[in-house]
């Protein structure tokens, strides 16, 4: 099949890049013309102000131009007066100053700039819940109100009014949100459009809504580059097909679209939308190669794409024309430059750890697990060190390994010290769940990043206070960890019962067939589970909560709880242990007393700070705690600490 260096597309692609890279092929798009195929498609930050781009949003958008990204499509942008939500808005002049400003700050820093236009719908945080019907999006949602015809022709206005504002701040193109069960999506879906009328019924009336929008922008913005994101299928029993999508695909092309960005997924299919670290990379792509062969438009490929290789072959084998990079661009704003330079082994890698998504969807801000700039680009400054020191930094999880190598690249001489014969502490236990392998990459990445700036490791070392007095350091950065937490249940001190972790490290390991009890039912009880169930152990998890899986990003969550019942995992809600012996642990729930049979325990109630009895030992000198050495936390929390110390020292 041809590659997109090769085949006419929509103009078809410029110069002769492909012949050495398909990613860093230009291709015209309308009256654009692109540099290179790496898309950065729409992702909700938090950052904006009460809905209007501020420093700090429009610093992060910046950031991602400034890397060397061909295409800058910013979150979407609510189009209603009447919808409120994380969202930034379009939907007024006001609006306009910081749209502007991001327009031309990304386009100043190399980049074609886009605006996505969104009317949520059933998934609105605040303001009028509407839909095509009156179908509400699960059992504890509201029931939205179905839109009259009149009410469908305003949006379809407020879609077209959002578009010329676009125009008017100076965007390259604008995006409509038509996937992912918002509303747009909602009208093409027999399983919220259960309309009579002609919104309803067959797909060309339930694809009406969507045409009317794209032939309203066209007709107000005739000249401007329209892109439209389509999920290539519902994943829903019942719900729309990729024979749907393509479509509905040449329709909107023949509406006037320029462009097709094909993504997939529902709120209820999450896992598909937003792809943990579990899913194959690449599950999109599929989507993408059947619609690319109805249209003659670019398409645009999505869906865990951040590795280079994976992402040349889409374009290679003729699958899409345009990579959309997502997750990944969040992790190294650089990925692009460092592609296009052959410096592959320094892009810091997303592991799909959906934390982004976790902070931002209940209302917070962007933040990452693997790179501590994300939300804080606006006031982010490693500046030199004004006096460098000798820094140790005792253990090398991710709060060590944060601080280690920002004091470095800051220009201290930083020496790491790691008790166990490879660093990473805490991520390697974090990645030996079955649902958590990718966290490994990180730990390769930092292994690769230490070498390459220079920081001095020392392996193999439990450091006491002589050791430290020895190294003479200007400063001691304490990140040691947490250990298992002891409540006073009798028998909870007996051989049988072992640190969770040390089970998730390798350190123990239970022989398949074995009875195994885990007390404590949150992330690290429940990763601990989810490993012994995989090596055919019996496994019984007890937690006093309702539920399991407290601190697991959502829809992590959901898959972990699925693969333990799967694998005939026992578990015990509202159960508050009282007794450990060495063959039962005894437990209480609505006031009666059972047991369960366990020839072993892994503990996992809760984490007691190692900091303080290591600082102790130190009777001189400048000493930081940092991480969980202060307070256990999660992943996020701990890389950001050791951020924000490495920028102190």
């Amino acid at each position: 099949m041809l590659g997109p260096g090769s085949e006419v597309r929509a103009g078809g692609a410029t110069g002769d890049g492909a012949a050495t890279d398909p990613l860093f092929a230009p291709l015209q798009i309308g009256n654009l013309t692109l540099k290179n195929r790496i898309v950065m498609p729409p992702m909700g930050t938090g950052l904006d102000d009460h809905g209007a781009m501020n420093d700090a949003s429009i610093a992060y958008y910046r950031r991602r131009a400034t890397g060397g990204t061909g295409v800058i499509t910013i979150e979407a942008l609510l189009v209603d007066p009447e919808t409120r939500g994380p969202e930034p808005r379009i939907y007024a002049d006001e609006y306009l100053p910081g749209l502007t400003r991001t327009a031309d700050e990304c386009r100043e820093a190399g980049a074609v700039v886009g605006a996505q236009l969104l009317h949520p719908g059933r998934q609105v945080l605040a303001g009028r819940h509407v839909a095509p019907s009156a179908i509400p999006i699960n059992s504890a949602a509201p029931v939205p109100q179905a839109l009259t015809v009149a009410e469908i022709e305003a949006i379809v206005e407020f879609y077209a009014a959002g578009a010329e504002r676009a125009q008017r701040a100076g965007f390259d193109f604008v995006e409509v949100h038509g996937a992912h069960g918002y509303l747009a999506s909602d009208f093409l879906s027999p399983l919220a459009n259960q309309r009579d009328d002609a919104y309803g019924g067959t797909l060309e009336n339930r694809a009406r809504f969507s045409l009317e929008i794209a032939r309203a922008i066209k007709a107000r913005c005739p000249e401007l580059p329209l892109f439209w994101r389509i999920s290539g299928e519902e994943a829903l029993p019942g719900g729309t097909t990729v024979e749907d999508a393509a479509q509905v695909s040449r329709w909107l092309e023949a509406a006037g679209v320029d462009c097709l960005s094909v993504s997939a997924g529902h709120w209820r299919s999450l896992h598909v939308t937003l792809a943990p670290m579990w899913v194959p990379r690449g599950y999109l792509v599929r989507l993408a190669a059947h619609i690319r062969k109805e249209v003659s438009v670019p398409v645009m490929a999505v869906g865990r794409l951040d590795d280079p290789a994976d992402a040349r072959r889409v374009l290679t084998d003729g699958d899409a024309d345009l990579i959309a990079i997502g997750r990944g661009l969040i992790a190294d704003p650089d990925w692009a430059n460092k592609v296009r330079e052959g410096r592959d082994p320094e892009i810091r890698p997303c592991i799909a750890c959906n934390a982004c998504v976790d902070l931002v969807g209940p209302g917070g801000e962007v933040r990452c697990a693997v790179n501590p700039q994300v939300g804080r680009e606006h006031t982010w400054d490693p500046r030199p060190a004004a006096e460098p020191k000798r820094v140790a930094v005792v253990g090398s999880g991710p709060a060590g390994l944060s601080a280690a190598t920002i004091a470095r690249e800051r220009g201290h001489d930083v020496t790491l010290f790691e008790r166990d014969a490879r660093i990473g502490g805490k991520l390697v236990a974090a990645a030996s769940a079955p649902s958590k392998h990718e966290v490994l990459r990180f730990r390769d990445f930092e292994e690769r990043e230490v070498a390459r700036l220079g920081v001095h490791v020392e392996t193999g070392v439990e450091v006491d206070g002589a050791t430290l007095d020895r190294f003479a350091a200007d400063t001691v950065v304490l990140a040691v960890g947490a250990g298992a937490l002891l409540p006073p249940i009798p028998g909870l001190d007996g051989p049988t019962v072992h640190d969770a972790q040390d089970y998730l490290r390798g350190a123990r390991v239970a022989e398949a067939g074995s009875t195994v009890a885990v007390i404590g039912g949150s992330a690290t009880g429940c990763e601990t589970a989810e490993l012994l169930v995989e090596h055919g152990v019996h496994v019984t998890i007890l937690e006093m909560a309702t539920s399991i899986g407290a601190g697991i990003e959502a829809i992590t969550r959901r898959h972990i709880v699925k693969q333990l019942k799967a694998g005939g995992a026992t578990v015990l809600t509202g159960a508050k242990v009282v007794e450990v012996t060495p063959t039962e642990v005894f437990y209480e729930r609505d006031g009666v007393r059972e047991s369960v049979p366990a020839a072993a325990v892994a503990l996992a109630i809760g984490w007691k700070p190692r900091g303080s009895a290591l600082a102790d030992l130190i009777d001189h000198g400048d000493v930081r705690l940092v991480g969980d050495a202060v307070r256990p936390a999660d992943f996020v929390a701990a890389v950001n600490a050791g951020a924000d110390l490495g920028l102190e020292l």
